[in-house]
């Protein structure tokens, strides 16, 4: 299948489709690697593998370029018939960081390939800073515990800023709604309330990224995330435009 460069619009690029091996034999893991046939940076080459040191469930996910070099990485831990992957941390050689070159968003497809391959039904990290914008953008979803909700009920009832009025209101009648089941202790009430709490959150990221402002609304707190299967294949169209966008020949 051809499709337009993103580059050059007169000209067109064959979409490359992803290699998918199993860890090893026996084992049901499956890998992925695949080419970006075309980037501003020029060809890319994308390989998950385990590390000697993986412990036989760290893996490793590495974009390199023509000449062997690293342009950034993930790594991400997955056991053997688990519905569950963690990732452990996601990282872009900081020169690259801000160009346009979408290192970031080629690593991300890399892990939805991983999710769907092998059936997996929770990617979760734990992110911090810009970084939460970032997982939000490919469809993360807050998935705050109890020891994380004050924090962040406190941070978006505090933002009153133009346009995110409803935010702090519904953030402030949620911690209204806290302290009395606190009082109480009321168990259920403080989980539905946690359950509340990232619905709103992920709101008020998905509206902060709409407008580009991150800038305007940081957030100073570590967030746990989670990508599930469902939320994947609720936005398959979404990821399926990326795909086509970077030359890979994947869809969900």
């Amino acid at each position: 299948m051809k499709i337009i460069n993103p580059i050059n619009p007169t000209r067109f690029i064959k979409n490359t489709k992803p290699i998918i091996t199993n860890v090893a034999q026996g084992d049901t893991r499956k890998l992925c690697s695949f080419v970006v046939p075309e980037n501003k940076f020029g060809k890319l080459y994308l390989d998950v593998k385990m590390p000697k040191a993986g412990y036989g469930h760290n893996f490793i996910t590495e974009l390199r370029n023509r000449f062997d070099k690293l342009l950034g990485y993930e790594e991400f831990a997955y056991f053997e018939g688990s519905p569950n992957m963690s990732g452990l941390f996601i990282r872009v050689n900081d020169e690259y960081k801000q160009k346009g070159f979408n290192f970031g968003e080629i690593l991300r497809l890399s892990s939805i390939i991983e999710i769907m391959e092998n059936k997996v039904k929770n990617f979760e990290i734990i992110s911090k800073d810009t970084a939460i914008y970032f997982h939000a953008k490919y469809k993360f979803t807050p998935n705050l515990a109890f020891s994380d909700r004050d924090k962040f009920l406190k941070t978006l009832s505090g933002d009153k800023s133009n346009g995110y009025e409803k935010f702090s209101q519904k953030a402030q009648d949620l911690a209204d709604k806290l302290k009395i089941a606190k009082e109480n202790a009321d168990i259920p009430q403080q989980r539905k309330i946690c359950a509340e709490t990232n619905e709103v959150l992920g709101e008020y990221l998905d509206k902060v990224i709409a407008e580009k402002s991150q800038k305007q609304h940081p957030i100073n707190y570590t967030m746990p995330m989670t990508l599930t299967d469902e939320n994947i294949l609720k936005n398959k169209e979404f990821f399926n435009q990326l795909f086509k966008k970077h030359g890979i020949d994947y869809n969900v």
